[in-house]
C-alpha cells in the first residue's frame, strides 16, 4: 500500500511538473480576465458593499468640501478619519473634478497596484538581468484574491503598500541619495497613508544596524525628521485630534484567537509561495547571510501576524506579506521557473485558477450583485424624505445625504472599549431623528452575524426595536421607519 501511494504521488508530481510551463504561460491571460471580471462585479460609482470603502470616501469628500476629517468624536456626525491624510487628500483633489463618486478613489488604488507590478519588473531586471520573472509575477499577483480584492477598493492600503515597495526599490539602489534620502522619505509617505506601514523602515533599520552602520544615522535622521514635521503640524492644525483619531481611537478590540483563521482565509490561497519564501530565508538564517530582503520578509511576517488579531482585520492586512514573499522568491530563485519545484508551482497556479473564479463570482460576486440590485431600488426611497440616515451600509447614507452620520463599526467598537458614550446615539434613536434605518438583518431576530454584532450593541438594538418598525425588505437589506411614520 505504501509503495502504491508513493507511486501515485510520484506520478502526480511528474504530471504537474510536465504541465507547469503551460500553466505559467496561461497566467497573464487568466489574470487579465480576472481583473476585468472583478471590475464588472465590484465597480459602481455610488455603491460599495465594503463599508470601509464608503467611510474612507466620506472623509475624502469632507476634505474636498473644506471640512475637517480629524475632530472630536462626541458631536455629530459621528465619523472620523482613522488613517493619516495622504490618501484622503489625493482622492479629495480628484473629487473636486468629478464630484462624489467611487471611481476616482478606486482608480488611484488600481494605479497603485499597477505600480507594485512595475516594481516587480524593475527589481527583476536588477536582480536577474531580465524583466520576465517580474512581469510574470506582476500578472500572477492579480490571481491572488486578497490582492485582487484590494486592487480596486476605495482604501488607503494599496497606495501605502506601493509607497513602501518603492521605498525598498530606492533603498536597494545602494546609493547615498537613494538609500538614505529618497527611500526613507517614501517610507514616511507610506506611513502617512496608513499608519501600520512600519515593516519596511523597521527592516531597513535592522539591516543597516547589522550590515551597513555607516548609513544608519543618515537614514534614521531623514526618517525621523520627515516623520515628525508633518506630525507636529497635523497635531497643531487639528487641536490634537490627529493623534487621537489615528492612534488612540483607531485601536479597537483585539482577539488573538482570530489570527489563524484570518491568515488562512486571506493568505491561504498563496500559502505555497509564502512557505517556500520563508523556508528559503530560514535556510539562510545566519545573520551574516541575511540581506535587506530577508529582514523585510521577517519583519512583515511578524507585523502581519500581530495585526491580524485586531477586530475588523481583513484581506488588506496580508497583502504586504504576499507581495514581499513573491519579491523574495524572485530575489532568491528563478521564480516561477524552479527546476526542483515545478510541481509545487503548478499546484499553486492550479489552485488559484480554480479558486479565484469562485471568489469573484460566488464568494464575493453573488453578494455584490444582489446588494447593488437592491441599492438601485433603495436610493429612490431614501430620497423621499430628508434627514440623517443610520445605515449599516455606508454607501446609502453617503450617496443619499452626502455624508455618513455614524460610522457604526468604529463607534460601536469605541463604545465597547469605553472610548465613546453610545448614549449620544441612543438619544437620537429614541428621538427618532432618523427617517430611515437600513440594516442587513431583521432587528427583531437573535440570529446576528459577526458583522452585525460588530456594528450594533444590545442597547442600540433595544432602542431600534422600541422606536422603529419594518417599512420594507429589499433583500439583503431591511428598511425601518419611525413607528409613527409607518403607513
Amino acid at each position: 500500500m505504501a509503495l502504491m501511494i508513493k507511486g501515485i504521488t510520484g506520478d502526480l508530481k511528474s504530471h504537474f511538473a510536465r504541465i507547469q510551463p503551460l500553466m505559467c504561460k496561461m497566467v497573464p491571460f487568466v489574470a487579465v480576465l480576472c481583473i476585468i471580471s472583478w471590475c464588472f462585479v465590484s465597480l459602481h460609482s455610488n455603491f460599495s458593499r465594503d463599508d470601509a470603502d464608503s467611510e474612507i470616501l466620506n472623509q475624502a469628500w469632507r476634505l474636498a468640501n473644506g471640512q475637517s476629517i480629524y475632530h472630536d468624536i462626541n458631536t455629530p456626525p459621528f465619523a472620523f478619519a482613522a488613517y493619516p491624510p495622504l490618501y484622503y487628500a489625493l482622492v479629495a483633489v480628484l473629487l473636486k473634478f468629478t464630484g462624489l463618486s467611487f471611481y476616482p478613489a478606486k482608480l488611484l488604488t488600481f494605479l497603485s497596484a499597477l505600480s507594485i507590478g512595475a516594481a516587480f519588473v524593475y527589481l527583476s531586471r536588477i536582480w536577474k538581468g531580465t524583466i520576465w520573472n517580474g512581469l510574470w509575477t506582476a500578472f500572477f499577483i492579480f490571481l491572488i484574491p486578497a490582492f485582487l480584492y484590494n486592487a480596486v477598493r476605495s482604501h488607503a492600503q494599496m497606495l501605502a503598500l506601493a509607497l513602501s515597495i518603492w521605498s525598498l526599490v530606492f533603498f536597494l539602489r545602494n546609493k547615498p541619495a537613494a538609500t538614505v534620502v529618497v527611500s526613507p522619505l517614501l517610507a514616511v509617505l507610506a506611513f502617512y497613508t496608513k499608519q501600520t506601514q512600519i515593516a519596511l523602515p523597521l527592516a531597513m533599520i535592522l539591516f543597516l544596524l547589522f550590515r551597513n552602520r555607516r548609513w544608519l544615522i543618515p537614514y534614521l535622521t531623514t526618517l525621523v525628521t520627515a516623520g515628525i514635521i508633518p506630525f507636529l503640524w497635523l497635531q497643531s492644525a487639528t487641536g490634537g485630534s490627529f493623534f487621537r483619531n489615528t492612534v488612540q481611537q483607531a485601536n479597537l478590540d483585539y482577539n488573538t484567537l482570530q489570527i489563524p483563521f484570518i491568515l488562512l482565509h486571506h493568505a491561504g490561497p498563496v500559502l505555497i509561495c509564502i512557505i517556500l519564501a520563508l523556508s528559503i530565508s530560514w535556510n539562510n538564517r545566519k545573520l551574516h547571510q541575511w540581506q535587506a530582503m530577508d529582514f523585510y520578509l521577517g519583519c512583515i511576517l511578524g507585523t502581519t501576524i500581530i495585526s491580524l488579531g485586531r477586530i475588523g482585520a481583513h484581506g488588506q492586512y496580508v497583502i504586504e506579506l504576499i507581495v514581499v514573499s513573491l519579491l523574495y522568491l524572485i530575489y532568491r530563485t528563478d521564480f516561477p521557473f524552479l527546476k526542483r519545484r515545478k510541481a509545487l508551482i503548478a499546484l499553486q497556479i492550479l489552485f488559484l485558477f480554480l479558486y479565484v473564479p469562485l471568489f469573484i463570482f460566488v464568494e464575493e460576486g453573488l453578494g455584490n450583485i444582489a446588494s447593488y440590485r437592491a441599492a438601485k431600488k433603495i436610493f429612490p426611497i431614501l430620497k423621499e424624505e430628508p434627514g440623517p440616515i443610520l445605515s449599516q451600509q455606508g454607501s446609502f447614507a453617503l450617496f443619499a445625504r452626502g455624508e455618513i452620520y455614524v460610522q457604526l463599526f468604529h463607534f460601536t467598537g469605541l463604545s465597547r472599549v469605553g472610548q465613546w458614550d453610545q448614549q449620544l446615539l441612543l438619544n437620537r434613536i429614541e428621538k427618532r431623528i432618523f427617517p430611515f434605518i437600513v440594516t442587513e438583518f431583521a432587528i427583531d431576530t437573535d440570529d446576528l452575524s459577526a458583522d452585525d454584532l460588530e456594528r450594533f450593541t444590545p442597547k442600540m438594538l433595544d432602542a431600534l426595536r422600541a422606536n422603529y418598525q419594518l417599512h420594507k425588505t429589499i433583500a439583503p437589506y431591511y428598511l425601518y421607519r419611525p413607528r409613527q411614520s409607518v403607513r
